[in-house]
């Protein structure tokens, strides 16, 4: 009987420091699972500080090594959704370099897929992050799902193991705005989550910065929130009635002992707040549609790879 063929994706930028020893993790998880044919790739996300040359080393040494090469980093998005689009086994898993998510999960998620999952979601119940940006996570998530109706996992990350059934679909998406976590919510058929705990960063400090996480969430507002016009229309509504009741409550019986000039003073400074908070607040997100939508209408390439070694 041919054994199952499990595809390890593993995303690379500047992580030199990382590269072995993510590699050697991998290796002795997939090599005791001697019931499946296993592939290691690297996805080099245009990386500046020599990472492409340790790959290539292990490309050399290790026929199960496989990597693709970007002409350019074109962040964390596409790299992630490139990465699955690209797998070529029955199952893939994605492992990040620095090893936060340890690999010696990976026959948990095979489990789930084995018991007919087509996709098994990582979720953080613990982790050895920052408490503070911790909480900051959390309440995101929180705002995420309240406000924009996203109905994301909370603290899911991307450490999740897909069906080649699913990869499948994801290669027909056409999108310059990837949101992995949305796509697999959309359109997995069953969806399993193992928790685990988080480690800390193996070598090096994280690249994400303020930017990249306003990127990130605001690519996933913009490809997975359909009711956030919906929502700035009742919540234009609910600040009309809000006024309205103000008004009647506070401003009319203060118009017996107040001048006339003091009143419309009043009435024209909330009217004027009220529409530049919405207006502001409407024109901020509406805009962000906007370069979405004109992002995906350029028939641009997803990523440009330099070269393949083994893939």
């Amino acid at each position: 009987m041919e054994k199952k063929l499990i595809s390890v994706c593993v995303p690379v930028f500047n992580e030199k420091n990382n590269i072995e020893n993510a590699y050697n993790r991998i290796s002795a998880v997939m090599r005791e699972m001697e019931k499946y044919e296993y592939e290691i790739v690297f996805f080099d996300d245009g990386s500046t500080d020599g990472s492409d040359k340790i790959i290539e080393k292990l490309c050399e040494k290790d026929e199960r090594v496989k990597a693709v090469f970007y002409e350019k980093n074109f962040g964390y998005s596409k790299t992630v959704f490139y990465c699955m689009q690209q797998a070529k086994g029955d199952a893939a898993v994605l492992v990040h370099c620095d090893m936060q998510n340890p690999p010696e999960e990976i026959p948990r998620f095979i489990e789930k897929w084995e018991q007919g999952a087509d996709a098994v979601l990582g979720v953080k119940n613990r982790s050895k992050e920052n408490r503070l940006l911790r909480f900051i996570r959390t309440l995101s998530y929180y705002l995420l799902n309240l406000v924009f109706g996203m109905k994301i996992i909370p603290h899911a990350t991307e450490f999740e193991l897909l069906d080649k059934s699913l990869i499948n679909i994801f290669r027909e998406i056409k999108t310059h705005n990837p949101f992995l976590r949305g796509y697999i919510l959309e359109f997995a058929d069953k969806i399993e989550r193992i928790y685990y705990t988080q480690d800390k960063r193996f070598s090096g400090k994280s690249h994400f910065n303020f930017n990249k996480y306003y990127d990130f969430a605001m690519g996933g507002i913009v490809s997975m929130s359909k009711c956030l016009p919906r929502r700035f229309l009742v919540l234009s509504v609910i600040s009309f009635i809000a006024l309205t009741v103000e008004t009647l409550v506070h401003f009319v019986p203060a118009c017996f002992e107040a001048e006339s000039g003091e009143i419309w003073n009043g009435v024209i400074l909330r009217v004027i707040l009220l529409a530049l908070i919405l207006l502001i607040s409407l024109v901020s997100v509406m805009f962000e549609y906007i370069i979405s939508l004109k992002t995906d209408a350029e028939q641009k390439p997803f990523v440009i790879e330099k070269k393949r070694l083994r893939y």
